[in-house]
């Protein structure tokens, strides 16, 4: 049995190039699709957080027809991230609404209940089915196992991460802690992790599909960017000015490239992937992920890794699938370098139950500047209407 594991394709995003939606990045896609049992999904298949639904839907039309066309007889496992995790969100209400209809006490734990508990199919397993007739659709969350490996998305790791940002990301993660789990403690089941995750989606799910909702988020985050390079050049010495001027200017933006966002998460994509896998591995031992396999693929950090440990004496070893978005930190030179060493797309990960573990697939490497590419193609100029 073999799985192809993929996920962040964020399409419908205004925060970045949503590769997938472009002829040219699925053709490089599709020949791993070639002779897999299952395509293993791992989230943020759209990105509901900076973009409508129906944008998101649409750009997603070229991969869906893509796996119609490839798996045939095989099997799609979904598994929702943080900017789609309103699917999740929406089938909570339905199961509460449809217990509630029946006259039965509704579930108020808040944690995902098993898939074969819910009320009926759901809109979005009846929209895949749709769009991907003959192929097996499992909807699966918050994980999946595969041949021994266990897969995630990984936004769970969040809370944990922003314990060692600034300030107001600790301030803010000790707010929601206390909101969504009734104290001060760190999360420690599906139904803590839920509950914060929840808080933060939801809010931005609404703003985003609102009438011009997009538009007002792209109107607040440049005047963020405008305040924020204010500041800064207001606290910087004379000193720092100078090495300012004299710093290269950052590579230009490609025709079409729309503006660089910090998704709704606190990992940096120019930075090394170290602090997040040690968010992520404070989840996997307090959700006791760590008894259940000794392989773990995630998402989420747009970071791909193969075979990484937490710690040297950690047995859990980690892969992560990267992402297909292309969203490169210009802060600097050396932020858009360190960019092209950690972020760079088009990843995804294989897991077969005759190799011995995970393996990661680079399958725009050729493309990298670090390696010698001539970057990404220009996307392509709108369709005239």
């Amino acid at each position: 049995m073999r799985a192809l594991v993929i996920s962040d394709t964020h399409f419908g995003a205004w925060t970045g190039r949503d590769l997938l939606r472009e002829d040219f990045f699925l053709e490089r896609l599709a020949p791993a699709l070639d002779g897999i049992d299952e395509l293993i999904f791992l989230g943020d298949l759209f990105d509901f957080l900076f973009g409508s639904v129906g944008e998101a839907v649409d750009a997603a039309d070229g991969l869906l027809r893509l796996i119609a066309e490839k798996l045939p007889g095989k099997r799609l496992v979904f598994l929702a991230g943080n900017h789609d995790h309103h699917l999740v969100h929406r089938d909570y209400e339905n199961r509460i609404e449809a217990q509630l209809a029946a006259g039965r006490a509704p579930l108020l734990s808040g944690e995902p209940a098993p898939v074969s508990e819910s009320p009926g199919p759901g809109y979005f397993r009846s929209f895949l089915a749709r769009r991907l007739p003959g192929v097996e659709v499992e909807i699966a969350y918050p994980a999946y196992s595969f041949a021994g490996t266990l897969c995630t998305h990984g936004h769970y790791l969040d809370p944990h991460a922003r314990l060692a940002g600034s300030r107001g990301d600790r301030l803010l993660t000790r707010a929601l802690w206390d909101i969504a789990t009734g104290g001060p403690e760190d999360p420690k089941t599906i139904a803590d992790y839920e509950s914060t995750i929840t808080l933060l989606t939801e809010w931005l799910y609404i703003a985003a599909q609102m009438p011009h909702g997009t538009h007002a988020q792209q109107n607040v985050f440049r005047a963020v960017q405008r305040v924020g390079r204010l500041e800064s050049a207001l606290r910087l010495p004379l000193r720092g000015l100078s090495r300012l001027r004299g710093e290269r200017p950052a590579p230009p933006a490609e025709d079409g490239q729309r503006s660089a966002y910090p998704a709704a998460t606190v990992i940096s994509r120019s930075d090394p992937a170290e602090h997040a896998l040690e968010a992520f591995a404070q989840v996997v031992v307090n959700l006791g992920w760590d008894r259940e396999a000794e392989t773990i693929v995630f998402a989420h950090t747009h970071q791909p890794l193969a075979d990484v440990r937490a710690s040297r004496t950690a047995r859990t070893r980690y892969w992560n699938t990267g992402c297909w978005i292309y969203e490169p930190d210009r802060g600097s030179r050396q932020a858009y370098e360190r960019y092209l060493r950690f972020a760079w797309p088009g990843t995804a990960v294989v897991i077969d139950d005759e190799e011995p573990e995970p393996r990661l697939l680079e399958l725009l490497a050729d493309l990298n500047p670090l390696n010698g590419g001539p970057g990404l193609p220009r996307p392509p100029a709108p369709a005239a209407t």
